[in-house]
């Protein structure tokens, strides 16, 4: 899927990261489009993650623009961050609820502060969302009282109540055991079937080949090679990629 700045949801022009004599990332190109679903791959340390956490600032650029929707966001006022975050869910490794709320109360709180949502709105809209994702019997219950995998597909329902432009995955199934990867994944499936705007960084290859628009592969900080699943893991023209990819399949 062809992209460019002007049909683009978010966009990066050489974007750079250092965390003090470390460059994490080295000038960074990137356009992901509205519905496209892109998985970021490579190895650990490849900058995957920091690039992610660039995109809504939760890391802050050392040079370069980030763009949403054509704006230029990257030296947004801290008061500003969350209007300009509300377009951007973001779906960690950990999981990040509130031990001490209630499901339903993970869900709605941002959208009540936030959006300025109503309780009962809040609640109605939790409770489809948890209803889409086969846990509405878990509405009332404590995050402890989830396993893994219930946990991650909470994480994902509190990113879609505000309802988003884009959604951002950051290697949401690491932490799980390998059981549980398959009811979270299978969440992710139907929301890019829906037509989510994603970009995941993620070690599942298999999802990588079946869902994304684009594969992205990373190492050192830069992007590699990039296109659609069948060209970089049927076709690869990097060797980095190609040697990454005999050691990951």
């Amino acid at each position: 899927m062809a992209t460019t700045a002007s049909d683009s949801i978010i966009s990066t022009r050489q974007l750079k990261k250092n965390f003090g004599k470390l460059e994490v990332l080295k000038g960074i190109d990137l356009d992901i489009q509205r519905g496209e679903v892109v998985v970021i791959i490579g190895p650990s340390g490849s900058g995957k993650s920091t690039l992610l956490r660039s995109l809504n600032l939760l890391e802050k650029p050392t040079a370069g623009q980030v763009l949403l929707e054509g704006q230029d966001i990257t030296h947004t006022h801290r008061k500003d961050l969350p209007k300009v975050r509300r377009k951007m869910g973001m779906v960690f490794q950990q999981f990040h609820l509130f031990p001490h709320l209630k499901v339903v109360d993970n869900i709605t709180l941002t959208p009540m502060k936030v959006l300025g949502q109503s309780k009962k709105d809040a609640q109605e809209n939790a409770a489809k969302l948890l209803e889409r994702v086969g846990l509405i019997d878990k509405y009332d219950a404590w995050p402890g009282q989830l396993s893994g995998g219930q946990k991650q597909r909470v994480a994902i329902v509190r990113a879609l109540a505000m309802n988003p432009d884009i959604l951002f995955f950051d290697e949401p199934t690491s932490a799980l055991d390998p059981e549980m990867v398959g009811e979270v994944l299978d969440v992710m499936k139907a929301l890019a079937e829906g037509g989510m705007t994603m970009a995941v960084v993620s070690h599942e290859m298999r999802f990588a080949r079946e869902v994304a628009h684009r594969v992205l592969f990373m190492d050192e900080g830069i992007i590699m090679e990039q296109g659609p699943p069948e060209q970089v893991f049927g076709h690869s023209q990097h060797p980095r990629t190609q040697d990454f990819l005999r050691k990951v399949l």
